[in-house]
């Protein structure tokens, strides 16, 4: 005998559940304008009362989710002008949150001079302690790295008893600044450009789309990227990474690409494109320390082999070496790629700007093309389409930001800025003001570093001498790597024009820069912006 399951609700049943509906709809309700009164309730109490009451703090830019705005807030130039905007164009340092982190923007270049002088309470060391944690050092190699070491400890020369995390700045000045040591990088990058800017090598990077016996046609960001990466590695660490790891350059410029997602440090399960790149370099620079010193350090920069020596003597091995030399990877290869796709991409759509560069920089090589004079190109005296085009470049496509950790209260601007939040100085704002940089400030326009054309309410004469003008930021953290950044991309830009004809192909438009997304230093494009073009040898 079967049974049946009666499925029929009695009306007493259906009346119970139309009655739960009937009270559903009005308990939602005041569950929402609770809700939303509270949200009220809440930004007026921070800002409008806050703000009332404790008048020597910055006025903060308004938001409706308590957590604060999204990442572009903090990296779009624009919605930074925004927020000034809104609070009523001051001068004054203003506040913007994030992620719950508080923010203290400073956008005029006396308020910045206090910030670099600060060393007490706005802490650049803490700032990097933060990204070893990011990056996966251990918190007792953090301690031992920036714990005081003795005066007359053995190795690079410590007088002021400081930590290997502050003398650190020191080593990478010795070997980056005018000196011996920058020479001898600067003959490495000579004869890096003199030996592979020849048409088989530069067909071998992996981005190359088609191949001719006279030409390559590729997307120029992708194989500019390609190029450089590979071009910082082998001066620094010689051949021996590129033969541990061939494919390192793609890998550490898709992490490169990525890298706002590390900066905000966003959770693992939103950044696995990001942290396998990223982990695929630190493997292989681990793997790097492990070969035998004999067999790889003479091809080696003073720098990687110097830090390697201190590292060791405080007890730092392994894998957790191996992310501190990460972070000086990561120096070497993020910006000078996109500055000379940048510089090349506003020279190919002005033929007669490239014209000029080329014919300045003609006597720097050898009736067979060679490089024999790559300082001549450093001057600007005899060089100053080179000197106009490099800074102007620097100034429209870099994002060049100075970060602080404030450990105390501290004044800046006549502001009081509270212990916890961060310190950021974006310069690309001054970079962009008239009063700054002279007329059409969203132009590239480099006549207006060249003194005898910076008249009629242009830049004047000392621009680069101005404390607005800060590409590398500024203070004790200043980037050591200018000198040689400028060197590398106008030796390469110069031999490779000098070598090659460049051309579009096809009439692509001029890419857009992705201001929204965070870097250090120079902005990549948007995506989907890179462009075509063909690489031909010049009769």
């Amino acid at each position: 005998m079967s049974s049946v399951v009666n499925t029929t609700a009695t009306s007493a049943e259906i009346s119970a559940i139309q009655g739960s509906e009937g009270l559903l709809g009005p308990v939602l309700a005041r569950t929402v304008v609770c809700l939303l009164s509270l949200l009220f309730v809440w930004r007026a109490w921070r800002f409008t009362v806050l703000p009332f009451l404790h008048p020597d703090q910055p006025k903060e830019f308004p938001y409706w989710i308590p957590f604060g705005l999204g990442k572009t807030h903090l990296a779009n130039t624009g919605e930074l002008m925004l927020a000034r905007s809104y609070l009523g164009n001051t001068d004054d340092p203003f506040a913007l949150t994030a992620f719950g982190m508080t923010f203290y923007v400073v956008t005029q270049a006396k308020h910045s001079a206090e910030v670099y002088r600060n060393t007490e309470t706005l802490s650049f060391e803490a700032f990097v302690q933060g990204l070893m944690r990011i990056n996966g050092n251990d918190e007792d190699i953090i301690k031992a790295v920036y714990t005081a070491l003795p005066a007359d400890k053995t190795g690079f020369p410590n007088p002021q008893g400081e930590s290997l995390g502050v003398l650190a700045q020191r080593m990478h000045a010795h070997q980056l600044h005018p000196g011996e040591n920058l020479a001898a990088l600067q003959k490495q990058v000579q004869a890096w450009v003199d030996g592979h800017l020849n048409l088989a090598d530069l067909a071998s990077f992996p981005s190359v789309a088609s191949t001719s016996p006279a030409s390559i046609e590729v997307p120029l960001y992708q194989w500019c990227s390609e190029a450089f990466i590979q071009l910082g590695q082998d001066v620094y660490f010689g051949e021996t990474l590129a033969g541990i790891d061939p494919a390192l350059p793609a890998a550490f410029l898709a992490f490169d690409e990525l890298i706002w997602k590390m900066l905000y440090r966003y959770p693992g399960f939103l950044s696995g494109d990001m942290a396998a790149p990223r982990a695929r370099v630190i493997a292989s620079l681990n793997r790097y320390f492990q070969v035998p010193p004999g067999q790889r350090r003479g091809g080696a920069a003073w720098l990687v082999n110097a830090m390697e020596d201190e590292m060791r003597a405080i007890g730092v091995e392994g894998k957790n070496l191996a992310i501190v030399v990460f972070h000086l990877y990561l120096a070497i290869n993020t910006n000078a790629r996109k500055t000379a796709f940048w510089m090349l991409s506003y020279l190919i759509h002005n033929p007669s700007l490239l014209a000029a560069y080329r014919a300045e920089t003609a006597a720097a090589f050898g009736p067979s093309g060679a490089l024999v004079d790559p300082l001549l190109i450093q001057e600007p005296a005899r060089c100053p389409c080179v000197d106009a085009v490099w800074h102007e470049t620097l100034r429209v496509s870099g994002w060049a930001a100075s970060v602080r950790l404030v450990t105390a209260d501290t004044v800046v601007g006549g502001k009081r800025l509270r212990r916890g939040g961060c310190v950021v100085v974006p310069h690309r704002l001054l970079h962009l003001d008239a009063r700054v940089v002279g007329a059409r400030p969203d132009c590239f326009r480099p006549e207006r570093w060249v003194p005898s054309k910076a008249g009629g309410g242009d830049a004047r004469a000392g621009l680069a001498r101005s404390p607005a003008w800060r590409p590398f930021g500024g203070g004790k953290t200043m980037c050591s790597g200018r000198f040689l950044a400028r060197y590398s991309v106008t030796v390469f830009v110069a031999a490779l024009l000098r070598r090659f004809d460049v051309q579009l192909v096809g009439d692509p438009p001029f890419p857009r820069a992705d201001e929204g997304r965070p870097v250090l230093g120079t902005m990549s494009i948007k995506e989907g912006d890179d462009f075509p073009v063909r690489i031909s040898l010049r009769a």
